[in-house]
Protein backbone atom coordinates (compact mmCIF):
# COMPACT_ATOMS: atom_id res chain seq x y z
CA UNK A 1 0.00 0.00 0.00
CA UNK A 2 1.68 3.38 -1.35
CA UNK A 3 1.19 6.03 1.23
CA UNK A 4 0.31 8.21 -1.72
CA UNK A 5 -2.67 6.04 -2.86
CA UNK A 6 -4.50 6.41 0.20
CA UNK A 7 -7.84 8.38 0.36
CA UNK A 8 -7.95 11.11 3.30
CA UNK A 9 -10.07 8.29 5.57
CA UNK A 10 -7.46 5.88 5.09
CA UNK A 11 -4.29 8.42 5.66
CA UNK A 12 -5.86 9.22 9.48
CA UNK A 13 -6.55 5.22 9.97
CA UNK A 14 -2.51 4.10 9.50
CA UNK A 15 -1.69 7.35 11.37
CA UNK A 16 -3.54 6.01 13.99
CA UNK A 17 -1.97 2.68 13.93
CA UNK A 18 1.30 4.24 13.54
CA UNK A 19 1.02 6.36 16.44
CA UNK A 20 0.12 3.85 18.86
CA UNK A 21 3.18 1.57 17.57
CA UNK A 22 5.05 4.61 18.16
CA UNK A 23 3.55 5.40 21.72
CA UNK A 24 5.05 2.02 22.68
CA UNK A 25 8.74 3.19 21.43
CA UNK A 26 8.41 6.23 23.61
CA UNK A 27 7.30 4.81 26.74
CA UNK A 28 10.84 2.54 26.47
CA UNK A 29 13.10 3.90 24.66
CA UNK A 30 16.70 1.90 23.38
CA UNK A 31 18.99 5.04 23.44
CA UNK A 32 20.76 4.34 20.43
CA UNK A 33 23.08 7.16 18.73
CA UNK A 34 23.52 6.41 15.44
CA UNK A 35 24.73 10.18 14.40
CA UNK A 36 27.80 9.96 15.88
CA UNK A 37 31.35 9.27 13.14
CA UNK A 38 31.95 5.59 12.76
CA UNK A 39 35.76 4.86 12.79
CA UNK A 40 35.54 1.52 11.67
CA UNK A 41 33.89 2.30 8.73
CA UNK A 42 34.52 -0.20 6.29
CA UNK A 43 35.22 -2.77 8.68
CA UNK A 44 33.09 -6.17 8.10
CA UNK A 45 31.78 -6.13 12.11
CA UNK A 46 30.04 -2.64 10.81
CA UNK A 47 29.56 -3.76 7.10
CA UNK A 48 27.54 -6.80 7.91
CA UNK A 49 25.76 -4.97 11.21
CA UNK A 50 24.39 -2.08 8.54
CA UNK A 51 23.35 -5.24 6.33
CA UNK A 52 21.61 -6.57 9.10
CA UNK A 53 20.15 -2.89 9.77
CA UNK A 54 19.37 -2.70 6.38
CA UNK A 55 17.38 -5.96 5.66
CA UNK A 56 14.99 -5.24 8.69
CA UNK A 57 14.28 -1.69 7.63
CA UNK A 58 13.50 -3.00 4.14
CA UNK A 59 11.10 -5.07 5.49
CA UNK A 60 9.32 -2.62 7.30
CA UNK A 61 8.77 -0.11 4.63
CA UNK A 62 8.88 -2.05 1.35
CA UNK A 63 5.31 -1.60 0.85
CA UNK A 64 4.77 2.18 2.42
CA UNK A 65 7.19 4.09 -0.63
CA UNK A 66 7.90 6.61 2.31
CA UNK A 67 11.64 5.95 2.64
CA UNK A 68 13.97 3.68 0.58
CA UNK A 69 18.04 3.05 1.01
CA UNK A 70 20.42 5.10 -0.91
CA UNK A 71 24.06 5.91 -0.72
CA UNK A 72 26.39 7.36 1.14
CA UNK A 73 30.22 7.97 1.67
CA UNK A 74 30.70 9.06 5.17
CA UNK A 75 27.42 6.72 6.77
CA UNK A 76 27.10 2.73 7.22
CA UNK A 77 23.25 3.61 5.96
CA UNK A 78 21.60 6.38 4.30
CA UNK A 79 18.25 6.99 4.03
CA UNK A 80 16.45 8.61 1.50
CA UNK A 81 12.70 9.84 2.81
CA UNK A 82 9.77 11.13 1.43
CA UNK A 83 11.07 15.13 -0.08
CA UNK A 84 10.28 17.08 3.33
CA UNK A 85 10.43 14.56 6.05
CA UNK A 86 14.41 13.85 6.96
CA UNK A 87 14.43 16.08 10.08
CA UNK A 88 10.62 15.36 11.05
CA UNK A 89 11.81 11.34 11.07
CA UNK A 90 14.94 11.94 12.95
CA UNK A 91 13.04 13.91 15.65
CA UNK A 92 10.31 11.34 16.25
CA UNK A 93 13.43 8.70 16.21
CA UNK A 94 15.29 11.22 19.01
CA UNK A 95 11.99 11.27 21.04
CA UNK A 96 12.30 7.11 20.74
CA UNK A 97 16.00 7.25 22.34
CA UNK A 98 17.50 6.44 18.55
CA UNK A 99 19.30 9.36 17.13
CA UNK A 100 20.20 9.87 13.33
CA UNK A 101 21.86 12.57 11.33
CA UNK A 102 19.26 14.11 8.91
CA UNK A 103 21.68 15.89 6.14
CA UNK A 104 18.60 17.63 4.32
CA UNK A 105 15.28 17.61 3.61
CA UNK A 106 15.47 14.22 2.41
CA UNK A 107 17.94 12.29 3.48
CA UNK A 108 19.15 10.26 7.24
CA UNK A 109 22.13 9.01 7.75
CA UNK A 110 23.41 6.11 10.03
CA UNK A 111 26.80 7.09 10.62
CA UNK A 112 27.86 4.52 13.15
CA UNK A 113 26.53 1.16 13.98
CA UNK A 114 27.86 1.08 17.62
CA UNK A 115 30.04 -2.04 18.53
CA UNK A 116 28.08 -3.20 21.81
CA UNK A 117 24.50 -2.93 19.47
CA UNK A 118 22.99 -6.32 19.18
CA UNK A 119 20.57 -7.60 16.78
CA UNK A 120 17.68 -7.79 18.27
CA UNK A 121 18.81 -3.31 19.05
CA UNK A 122 19.21 -2.69 15.39
CA UNK A 123 16.35 -4.54 14.41
CA UNK A 124 13.94 -1.96 17.27
CA UNK A 125 16.46 0.81 15.83
CA UNK A 126 15.00 0.17 12.49
CA UNK A 127 11.55 -0.14 13.35
CA UNK A 128 11.91 2.81 15.01
CA UNK A 129 12.88 4.57 12.06
CA UNK A 130 10.41 2.67 9.99
CA UNK A 131 7.63 4.15 11.89
CA UNK A 132 8.85 7.67 12.42
CA UNK A 133 9.51 7.90 8.66
CA UNK A 134 5.63 6.55 7.95
CA UNK A 135 4.89 8.93 10.71
CA UNK A 136 6.48 12.02 9.42
CA UNK A 137 5.20 11.02 5.16
CA UNK A 138 1.72 11.16 6.83
CA UNK A 139 1.67 14.27 8.75
CA UNK A 140 2.90 15.63 5.42
CA UNK A 141 0.01 13.88 2.95
CA UNK A 142 -2.17 14.89 5.57
CA UNK A 143 -1.18 18.47 6.05
CA UNK A 144 -1.35 18.17 2.08
CA UNK A 145 -5.12 17.11 1.69
CA UNK A 146 -6.25 19.98 3.93
CA UNK A 147 -4.64 22.55 1.77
Amino acid sequence: MQYTDLTKKELQREYNRMARRYTGFVREPLQLDMAEEDPLLGKSESLRAARHFGTVLNKELSDSGVARPTDAQDAVAALSTMPGCAHRTAELCRQAGVRFDAVDHSTILARIIPVDAGSEQLAHAASVFAISARIAALESLQGMLRA
